[in-house]
């Protein structure tokens, strides 16, 4: 079997909602979100919006885009790994970007916002 280099998860250990998540992490999150539109927490939620960081040209595209019930809306992206082009996204979030990033990591069967880029 070809292992990808940052170890994603075959295909098949991605899916759910009807769609192919990047990592398995990205999909336990989302399964998550979903429980919270179910309960209240938050409003809605959706996947992979494109987002322009200073000019059209460059566009980023967060794994979600997630409106709180009562909160100002914000953007997360689940990270396992931090490639040299996620490194200078944050540095164009920083200057362009219209809501907060939240960058999140699992540790273990929790997940954790380890930054928040404004």
């Amino acid at each position: 079997m070809h292992r990808h280099k940052y170890k994603v998860a075959p295909a098949e250990e991605r899916r759910a909602l009807g769609r192919t998540f990047a990592s398995k992490a990205e999909k336990e999150y989302a399964l998550m979100l979903e429980d919270w539109v179910e309960i209240g927490i938050i409003q809605d939620y959706v996947c992979q919006p494109k987002v322009w960081l200073g000019c059209h040209e460059y566009t980023y595209t967060p794994d979600f885009l997630v409106i709180p019930d009562g909160a100002a809306p914000h953007y997360v992206d689940v990270k396992g790994m931090e490639t040299t082009s996620f490194k200078r996204t944050k540095k164009l979030w920083a200057a362009h970007g219209r809501l907060p990033l939240h960058i999140i990591k699992k540790k273990g069967k929790k997940f954790e916002t380890a930054e928040v880029l404004p």
